[in-house]
């Protein structure tokens, strides 16, 4: 099997300066775990997931580790403001970049090797430009499970 066969298309994207109200709207009103992030001339740049929403990053030069919530560290009364000035954070500033992408015809063995290696959950995959045709996320692979069950 190749990516073509298991690939959602078309994938949503969106520029780099949409806010992250705009990511979270097009997530939510479409039931998708990710928004990729195109560029002027369509070429994908970066992804947003829905684990970049709400991550656990160590501090610089300490094995203290703490939640961020839209690419800000969460204190213990800051969530009001944390969400508050998401409202203005644009996508280029919490997208993971580079992106692990394959092309159509790369076959599908490739796209789990990514998700396992890489421990990510969308793979976008690409035209010989960069630009997104589909993505395939794990829940496209149980739908290949469908019919043999």
């Amino acid at each position: 099997m190749k990516a073509k066969d298991a690939m959602t298309s078309p994938a949503v994207g969106v520029s780099p300066e949409a806010t992250l109200e705009e990511v979270a709207r097009l997530m939510l009103e479409r039931r998708i775990g990710s928004v990729l992030v195109v560029d002027e001339a369509g070429r994908l740049v970066g992804i947003v997931t829905e684990s970049d929403f709400l991550k656990e990053r160590g501090i610089p030069f300490s094995t203290f580790r703490a939640p961020m919530l839209l690419g800000r560290f969460l204190g213990k009364d800051g969530l009001e403001q944390v969400v508050a000035e998401a409202r203005r954070t644009k996508a280029k500033e919490i997208m993971s970049s580079p992106v692990h992408a394959v092309g159509l015809e790369e076959p599908l063995a490739r796209v789990l090797e990514l998700m396992l290696d890489y421990d990510i959950n969308h793979v976008p995959v690409v035209d010989a430009e960069e630009r997104p045709l589909g993505i395939i996320t794990r829940f496209d692979l149980l739908r290949l499970l469908k019919p043999h069950l």
